[in-house]
């Protein structure tokens, strides 16, 4: 039985890790707060919660940027793998992760999506194909309208993988949309479009999950989904 500690546990992706583990019997919810409710988490209670994770066990953030460092000093002290999946990360953060990640395992993703991953990777695979001959890009990044962070973490991930040849992000936000992103690559003959659609967020809990299984075997260190998905 693994066990599962969530930051965020109220939030939308809280709720679906919620729902994924009633139907599990591979895992177990040991606890989690959100921001109304996390200064308990420094009291006697949540040490003792803690304490009995040590074995077998994953914390899972999906909080926000000015709670992460804390949640690591929980990781750290604790000894207890941790899953990262906030957005909108600075880079003194990103450091003060990868540092973080010599004490403990660290699996840092802004989209756990197995669609996106390998759109991820196509772009990597092939960006200097598309600098040769001329390709310019463009990225529209459309989410609800309640996410905080524009462009989205997704946008910026694909975007650094094709920097060479990208001119911009558009980011729109309309009220009930999960995540649909389109990538434009343009010369002057011809027009390459990708579309990425979240139809639901289940794709991003089974990720989660994948994640959680390969996280508990693996060593210190600051990981990605491209390690989860394609380093098997």
């Amino acid at each position: 039985m693994i066990k599962i500690f969530v930051f965020g546990i109220t939030g939308k992706m809280g709720k679906s890790i919620l729902n994924y583990i009633k139907l599990n019997k591979n895992f177990i919810l040991i606890g989690g707060v959100n921001k109304n409710n996390y200064c308990k988490l420094f009291v006697n209670k949540y040490n003792i919660i803690f304490n009995k994770m040590k074995k077998n066990s994953v914390l899972i953030d999906f909080s926000n940027v000015l709670l992460i460092k804390k949640n690591l000093f929980i990781s750290k002290k604790f000894k207890i793998p941790i899953i990262i999946g906030v957005t909108g990360l600075h880079l003194k953060l990103l450091n003060y992760i990868k540092f973080s990640s010599k004490y403990i395992s660290i699996l840092l993703s802004y989209n756990m999506s197995i669609g996106i991953n390998i759109i991820n990777l196509f772009l990597s695979n092939t960006n200097n194909y598309f600098k040769k001959y001329n390709f310019e890009s463009f990225i529209i990044d459309i989410h609800h309208d309640k996410k905080i962070d524009a462009p989205s973490g997704t946008a910026l991930m694909l975007f650094s993988k094709i920097k060479k040849i990208n001119k911009n992000i558009l980011s729109i936000r309309i009220k009930n949309i999960i995540g649909n992103h389109f990538i434009f690559l343009i010369s002057n003959n011809e027009i390459i479009k990708i579309e990425h659609l979240v139809l639901n967020r289940n794709i991003f809990v089974i990720g989660i999950f994948y994640s959680i299984l390969w996280l508990l075997n693996a060593n210190k260190g600051c990981f990605s989904m491209y390690d989860i998905f394609f380093k098997c």
